[in-house]
């Protein structure tokens, strides 16, 4: 019992961490109420029924922005895919990092990822 209840923890915090990485994504498509809900349950660490006193709603009302919120972002990523991009990105990044180039390349590939001025980094 205690090994389900383990993996049902790691799952809720997968999906926490998915839900804040979208969020910082793709906040500023939702409206200035939805933004401010997940930012309060993300940030703020509110409970579904705490946010609901906070913003004069029901908690069932709160529940449904949060979900529709969630729903809309991760409708966002399932067509703009920014999340997979930016992580085959930083996959790229490192891989870039550990190799042994030449100071030429790896300051125009910086340059490329915007961190001149990084160029040992990359």
């Amino acid at each position: 019992m205690d090994t389900l209840r383990v993996f049902q923890d790691e799952v809720l915090l997968e999906q926490r961490v998915r839900f804040g990485e979208l969020f910082d994504l793709y906040s500023s498509l939702l409206t200035e109420k939805q933004r401010t809900a997940c930012e309060l349950v993300l940030r703020g660490d509110l409970s579904i029924a705490e946010l609901g006193v906070e913003l004069g709603m029901t908690r069932q009302g709160a529940h449904d922005l949060v979900k529709r919120s969630r729903d809309f972002l991760e409708e966002l990523e399932r067509s703009l895919g920014l999340r997979e991009i930016r992580g085959k990105l930083e996959s790229l990044v490192a891989i870039i990092a550990e190799a042994d180039l030449p100071q030429e390349f790896m300051e125009r590939v910086s340059g490329l990822l915007g961190a001149e001025g990084e160029s040992e980094d990359v």
